[in-house]
């Protein structure tokens, strides 16, 4: 069977939903955290995300499945596998952590992040996509462990593709609510991928 005719990665989302994203959600989401509280949600998600992973059989981990679009995720990312959804988690969580350790140096990031940059490409084996995500998620607890908070509004701004420039504490703030949504495609491809055994 061919593959599905998405749209092209960085299409973006639609207009709508990404100016309620932008202007009303985000931010809403963004005053309503604060740095501890970031950085629980992005451990919360990954535990989830670990253990919607540790349910399926490893030969199924990089089957892709195609789902219906959820909010938050463009066209081009509704056929991944499980694998591809946790390699992207690990790409795009470290890249804001590099975005992070440069905005509380006050330097912004030479490049600008683009949506297309942070597909997944599906080749690498699941062992090492999960071994990755798992040491992102060590790192980023580290961290936060030991960095001190970065006030809102403060320090250097870097520019996201879909929200504009963000200081340390929305970059921040992104990393756990980007989790959430991913985490969300990956219970979408379980409901095509029934899994024995699993609620």
């Amino acid at each position: 069977m061919p593959d599905p005719q998405l749209q092209p990665p960085g299409a973006g989302l639609p207009g709508y939903e990404l100016a309620a994203a932008r202007y009303v959600v985000f931010p809403l989401l963004c005053r309503r955290l604060d740095w501890a509280a970031a950085g629980r949600q992005f451990q919360d998600e990954g535990a989830k995300v670990l253990a919607l992973w540790d349910a399926f059989p490893a030969d199924r981990l990089g089957e892709r499945v195609l789902i219906a679009r959820i909010q938050g995720i463009e066209d081009s990312s509704r056929f991944w596998s499980v694998a591809m959804t946790v390699e992207h988690l690990d790409i795009v969580g470290s890249g804001i952590r590099r975005i992070l350790a440069g905005l509380r140096l006050g330097q912004a990031p030479a490049k600008a992040a683009r949506v297309e940059d942070v597909k997944p490409r599906g080749e690498r084996p699941p062992a090492e996509v999960r071994a990755a995500f798992a040491r992102l998620l060590a790192a980023a607890a580290t961290s936060n462990a030991t960095e001190p908070p970065v006030p809102r509004g403060t320090g250097a701004l870097a520019p996201h593709p879909w929200f504009g420039p963000l200081d340390a504490h929305r970059w921040h703030c992104l990393f756990g609510i980007h989790q959430q949504i991913h985490r969300k495609q990956i219970e979408a491809i379980r409901r095509k991928l029934p899994v024995r055994g699993t609620p």
